[in-house]
């Protein structure tokens, strides 16, 4: 599996300087993966996400630019656009993972652990192998083959679910400690933990979760 972070965008050659403006995002709008590519191939064609939404993005007498954000619901991505009463994107901008930003500041509480993202990114990875093996004709999947695909076996995939488990655990107030044991040694715990005593019992434990575990 590619751990590397990958981020689409353009880059410039020798810039001189860097300039930014203050963009005010009046719409975010999900949009579908091919709906997404076409408005980006054709940007300057007649677009009727823009049209309708022509009288939210303009820019204002401070030099602020009130924008629409169209992003792919697939991989994230967006075009951040003014149109300056036109119905293309006269202006606009490539935004690499527009969707997380959205999301983000809809629910500021949402706060991923590594452990967290690195799952989420092999969930999006898979995903997005099956969807080119579907475009090749392949009806029917096998987990074990599209990891074995990208690189990564059922091993990795065990360490980041107890990688992720053990981050979250570490965040919770009635946890002392938690401890990862040596994966690859078998008939022992993956994990062990100690919880506070004064919290121990603010918990209601009546009812034991049905599943086999190391106390």
């Amino acid at each position: 599996m590619n751990n590397k972070l990958v981020i689409n965008t353009n880059l410039l050659r020798k810039e001189s300087e860097f300039k930014t403006r203050t963009c005010v995002v009046e719409k975010a709008i999900a949009v579908s993966h091919s709906e997404f590519e076409s408005l980006k191939k054709n940007p300057l064609q007649h677009n009727d996400l823009i049209a309708d939404n022509v009288d939210l993005i303009y820019c204002d007498s401070d030099d602020v630019y009130h924008c629409l954000l169209i992003y792919d619901e697939e991989n994230g991505d967006g075009l951040l656009i003014e149109a300056e009463g036109s119905a293309y994107a006269r202006y606009a901008q490539y935004i690499p993972k527009a969707r997380e930003l959205v999301e983000r500041h809809q629910d500021p509480e949402i706060q991923l652990t590594n452990g967290e993202r690195k799952l989420h990114e092999l969930l999006n990875e898979t995903a997005e192998r099956i969807a080119i093996f579907a475009k090749l004709g392949y009806s029917e999947f096998s987990l074990y083959d599209v990891l074995d695909d990208l690189g990564c076996d059922f091993d990795e995939v065990k360490k980041m679910l107890v990688e992720a488990a053990v981050e979250i655990l570490n965040e919770r107030k009635n946890i002392q400690s938690v401890k990862i044991h040596d994966l690859d040694v078998p008939f022992q715990p993956d994990i062990s933990n100690e919880i506070k005593e004064e919290n121990s019992e603010c918990e209601d434990m009546s009812e034991e979760p049905d599943i086999g575990m190391t106390m």
